[in-house]
């Protein structure tokens, strides 16, 4: 009898524990972000669930640092664009109904993808210019997250156009302030309109991207990093740009930013249950 009780209270223990687990994994917070134009197509026009990031286009006044509640503290967030000081380059860019209609909105995520904060290269318009990863200088621009605590958190970025902008882009990543950057894999922003120059259609491009789900397309980024809890954390872009216009200029549409759950947290549950299941069966014996 005893140990058909302490058998049963094990399986209850470890059933609870498993409860704890799951609710601490499912309770993750995420902080969402998407970017809007206060001055273009009657913006701004702001995703459902997201926190706003409002700024008027080449508006250089307006990009300062906004703060959002998150994870328990206050994260800043900061855009720049550190080598070049012409606020032609500092793009907030919404679409119009022309172009949004080519998206399929099935998620019902299209206010999150007609809009998008980035970057034109064009030297007429105080970019850098063409830049190919080594040829050049590239334009960058700067993501900069302020207040996370230390933790690991992955980063999912979105990057679709609903007109003709679409190219590969530069990733890189700081935890210690700017200091120093590590380079991450290149992603791809997409188009979503037929047309444009250079057309996406055409190879070595891989086409149009509809949707119709943002977090699933092919121009989703994703990363993670840990946080050290005291400097800032910089995601730096840059497109490979060239001398065609939707290929010169580039943009983030928003981003979701996820704690991770440590597994040490795990570990130690999972060692304290062992503990307690020893303890009773040295009781019963």
């Amino acid at each position: 009898m005893n140990r058909r009780i302490l058998r049963t209270g094990c399986l209850t223990i470890l059933a609870a524990l498993a409860c704890v687990c799951m609710t601490t994994v499912g309770n993750a917070e995420t902080l969402r972000i998407d970017f809007n134009s206060t001055s273009q197509d009657g913006g701004p026009h702001n995703q459902a669930g997201y926190q706003a990031y409002d700024a008027a286009h080449e508006v250089a006044a307006d990009f300062v640092t906004q703060n959002y509640a998150a994870f328990g503290t206050t994260v800043s967030l900061t855009p720049a664009w550190p080598n070049t000081t012409d606020n032609r380059v500092m793009q907030s860019i919404d679409r119009g109904a022309g172009n949004d209609v080519n998206w399929d909105d099935t998620a019902g995520d299209l206010n999150l993808v007609t809009d998008f904060l980035g970057t034109d290269t064009r030297t007429g318009n105080g970019g850098n210019g063409d830049w190919d990863g080594t040829i050049g200088t590239p334009t960058y621009m700067t993501l900069t997250l302020g207040g996370l605590e230390a933790m690991e958190y992955d980063w999912t970025s979105f990057h679709a156009d609903t007109e003709n902008v679409h190219g590969y882009f530069s990733v890189e990543l700081s935890t210690d302030g700017g200091v120093n950057f590590t380079q991450l894999a290149d992603g791809y922003m997409s188009d979503a309109s037929p047309g444009g120059n250079p057309d996406s259609t055409i190879a070595p491009y891989p086409g149009l991207v509809i949707g119709p789900d943002v977090t699933t397309v092919m121009s989703t980024y994703n990363t993670s990093f840990t946080a050290n809890g005291t400097d800032d954390v910089v995601l730096r872009f840059a497109p490979y740009s060239n001398t065609q216009v939707h290929r010169q200029i580039w943009g983030i549409s928003g981003f979701e930013l996820a704690e991770v759950p440590e597994p040490s947290t795990i570990v130690l549950l999972l060692v304290g249950a062992v503990a307690i299941v020893v303890a009773r069966r040295r009781r019963v014996a």
